[in-house]
């Protein structure tokens, strides 16, 4: 199981960023089965052998994911298409 983590850039504000990348994580987090938790940095999202943390700054979202190693080669590259897809869209 390998870390992978992206980075996504935002001028909005690390309140305005939690805002809109709540439903996004949350949609995220049901699409692939997991649960997903809000803290005072971001979120938390598992289920299945899967993680993934979701830190929200005043510059930035981070996630980083860990994928079981099956997981990993059947989706990682939806996986990777849909963050790099809905994440900025979703900080715009």
């Amino acid at each position: 199981m390998g870390a992978k983590t992206y980075k996504f850039p935002h001028a909005l504000g690390r309140e305005e960023a939690m805002k809109r990348a709540a439903p996004m994580a949350e949609n995220l987090a049901r699409k692939y089965m997991m649960t997903s938790t809000t803290n005072e940095t971001g979120f938390l999202m598992s289920g299945k052998g899967t993680k993934a943390t979701v830190l929200v700054t005043d510059t930035s979202v981070e996630i980083t994911m860990e994928l079981p190693f099956l997981i990993e080669k059947i989706a990682g590259n939806q996986i990777e298409a849909e963050l790099n897809y809905k994440v900025p869209k979703a900080l715009a």
